[in-house]
C-alpha cells in the first residue's frame, strides 16, 4: 500500500469517526462530551432517545472509506478497519484521564454505573426503607474532594420508594464522602428513609442516575450523562 495524502486523510477520518463514537463500559464517550461541552445533549431525551451524533460519526466514516477506496484495495481497507477497531478502545482509555484532568472539582469525577448497585428493602419493623449501596467513583483530578451523593426521586423511584431526592449516608452515618486524588473508590452506603406506602419486600437498583454535590456545585451523573 502506497502512503499518499489520500491514504493519510482516509485513515484519519475513519479513526476519528470510530474514536468519537466509541463508548466505554462506564458510559464515557469523547464525542458525546464534546457535544455536551458545546451545550448540546447527544441524546434526544436526556439519557434515552435517538443518539443523533452517530449520524455525524457515520458520515465521517463513510467519507473516510470512500477516500480509502481511491487508494486501497478492499482487503487493505478491511485490514485497516480491523486495526483501527482494535486500537481505538486503548486510545479512548488513554484520552479519558486527560479529558477529566482538564476540568476541576466534581467535573474530574467519573461515575462507573456498571459497577454500582443498590439493595432496597423494607426494615423488619416495616417503618423504613433501607438502602444499601456500593458506588464506584474515580477522582482523576489533583485535589481531595469532599462530596455528598443523592439518588434523585423521579419516575418509578418516586412512586415506589421515596418522594424526594434521597441523600445517601455512609456506614458511619456520615453524609460526606471523601475521594482522594487519582484514586478509584467503591463507596459503601447505608441509608434509611420512612416508608411512604405499603411496600413490603426488596429490590435491586443497578447503576441509577445520581447527583453529586458540594457546598457550591451540583452535578448529575449516569450512563449517557
Amino acid at each position: 500500500m502506497k502512503i499518499t495524502r489520500h491514504t493519510i486523510i482516509s485513515v484519519i477520518l475513519i479513526f476519528f469517526a470510530i474514536f468519537l463514537a466509541h463508548t466505554t463500559e462506564t458510559g464515557f464517550s469523547i464525542g458525546d462530551n464534546i457535544f455536551r461541552g458545546l451545550g448540546i445533549s447527544p441524546m434526544t431525551n436526556g439519557q434515552t432517545g435517538f443518539h443523533y451524533p452517530i449520524i455525524i460519526y457515520f458520515v465521517l466514516f463513510i467519507i473516510g472509506c470512500i477516500e480509502a477506496r481511491r487508494v486501497m484495495s478492499r482487503r487493505q481497507i478491511i485490514v485497516v478497519l480491523l486495526l483501527l477497531f482494535i486500537t481505538v478502545p486503548s486510545a479512548v482509555a488513554l484520552a479519558k484521564p486527560v479529558y477529566y484532568k482538564i476540568h476541576n472539582g466534581l467535573d474530574t469525577v467519573e461515575y462507573d454505573s456498571t459497577n454500582t448497585q443498590f439493595n432496597i428493602r423494607c426494615s423488619e419493623d416495616r417503618r423504613y426503607i433501607e438502602i444499601i449501596g456500593a458506588i464506584t467513583l474515580t477522582n482523576y483530578g489533583n485535589d481531595l474532594l469532599y462530596l455528598g451523593i443523592k439518588i434523585p426521586s423521579e419516575g418509578d423511584i418516586k412512586q415506589k420508594w421515596f418522594s424526594k431526592d434521597l441523600i445517601l449516608t455512609g456506614v458511619d452515618s456520615s453524609s460526606e464522602f471523601i475521594l482522594p486524588p487519582g484514586q478509584k473508590r467503591t463507596i459503601l452506603t447505608y441509608t434509611k428513609t420512612p416508608l411512604i406506602n405499603d411496600y413490603n419486600g426488596q429490590g435491586l437498583m443497578s447503576g441509577p442516575k445520581l447527583i453529586l454535590f458540594t457546598d457550591n456545585k451540583t452535578r448529575t451523573v449516569g450512563y449517557n450523562l
